[in-house]
């Protein structure tokens, strides 16, 4: 199995919502549909459809938009049997193949910080969504916690083998995404969505770097994380004992939302 397909089928592991919370966030979602007669969704950088899922399962109109193949083929296998308002589009978000104000909402959900001109990828959402529509961008945020602490090992870890990993990219490109578009004049809005605890082992921890599940994580060489791993084994040993006891990590999910006039 190829990195790219095992990372998709892994991927719901470490970034699946809990099914109330799942409900929570489409639930807002939607009401900033209200109104609008079958209204139309567009998701960029789908992946294995952790929002899109209970948008779909209220049966709105969802097109699902990806350039990974293997995050797609684990998408396609969710919604089989229930496609007849979903539309699977492998493409990029920076070229959408799309017409012009054909969509009344594009969902963006921790996609940003993994474009370098993610202002083309901006430029796109806008570009076709109708006016009154909205652009819908959301993101997990987590309280200090024992996995942010392993996390941060790691990457002291690689950091000693001359490899720097680059952390908070995801926050700094939320600000400047939110200022670009105060620059088109327009008015964005974040709010709380929803909040749950998640009990987590230190060895889901750990599996989860090991996989290289966390977009971070993909820079660094195959040899140099494979060494970094096994240090960070013994490090969690020695600090903890028990790699199967669990800890808590608060959680909560932002929406942000930026209606067209």
């Amino acid at each position: 199995m190829s990195f790219a397909s095992r990372v998709a089928y892994a991927y719901d592991r470490a970034r699946a919502h809990p099914p109330e919370v799942s409900g929570q966030v489409a639930g807002a979602m939607a009401a900033e549909l209200a109104g609008v007669e079958d209204p139309v969704f567009l998701e960029l950088g789908v992946g294995t459809g952790r929002i899109a899922l209970p948008l779909i399962a209220r049966g709105y109109r969802y097109l699902a938009l990806d350039r990974d193949p293997a995050m797609l083929e684990v998408f396609r296998q969710k919604v089989a049997g229930v496609t007849r308002k979903v539309r699977i589009l492998q493409a990029d978000a920076r070229e959408v193949p799309l017409e012009d104000e054909s969509v009344d909402a594009v969902v963006v959900v921790h996609l940003w910080h993994l474009l370098e001109d993610w202002p083309r990828a901006l430029a796109e959402a806008l570009r076709v969504l109708r006016p009154g529509g909205v652009l819908l961008e959301g993101w997990d945020e987590a309280e200090a916690s024992v996995d942010l602490r392993v996390q941060e090992v790691w990457r002291r870890l690689v950091a000693e083998e001359g490899v720097e990993v680059e952390r908070g990219r995801h926050k700094r490109r939320l600000s400047q995404v939110e200022a670009a578009l105060k620059d088109l004049g327009l008015a964005p809005k974040a709010a709380v969505v929803a909040r749950w605890t998640e009990e987590r082992s230190l060895r889901q921890s750990l599996e989860n770097l090991q996989e290289q599940l966390y977009s971070f994580t993909w820079g660094v060489p195959e040899e140099v994380h494979r060494r970094a791993m096994e240090r960070l084994y013994a490090w969690a040993e020695a600090e903890y004992q028990d790699l199967d006891r669990t800890f808590p990590i608060s959680w909560r999910f932002v929406l942000r939302s930026t209606r067209l006039a």
